[in-house]
């Protein structure tokens, strides 16, 4: 879990902005081979460093069976960006599915807040 990855940024759905929670969706690395999951990562943007929630793996919430990769990172709220680099820190639960995206909205929050207290 150690080697940082610089990826290419893509275009997602959107649906993190509507939940509340807006990510960077993220090309998936060749050699990207974690299990899937939700992990806290640290995250270089533009020369600075942040915390970030990550997600790996499929999205049975929006009915997705495709594996993704994308990021939610605190405390950001500059422009968009085409790269950025990650480095996974820990694993902190598996995928699941939610009833609805208030739901997911929830466990998203609770997920960034042991973010928060894993990072400081």
């Amino acid at each position: 879990m150690n080697k940082p990855f610089s990826v290419r940024v893509i275009t997602g759905k959107g649906r993190g902005k509507i939940i509340g929670f807006p990510t960077f969706n993220l090309a998936i690395p060749k050699e990207f081979s974690p299990k899937e999951g939700i992990y806290a990562c640290w995250v270089w943007l533009a020369g600075k460093k942040y915390r970030g929630a990550l997600h790996f793996g499929p999205i049975p919430a929006f009915d997705e069976t495709k594996s993704s990769l994308e990021v939610f990172v605190l405390d950001y709220e500059a422009s968009p960006i085409r790269l950025l680099t990650f480095k996974l820190v820990k694993y902190l639960r598996p995928i699941r599915n939610f009833s609805s995206a208030k739901a997911l909205a929830a466990q998203i929050s609770h997920d960034v807040k042991q973010v928060r207290r894993l990072l400081s």
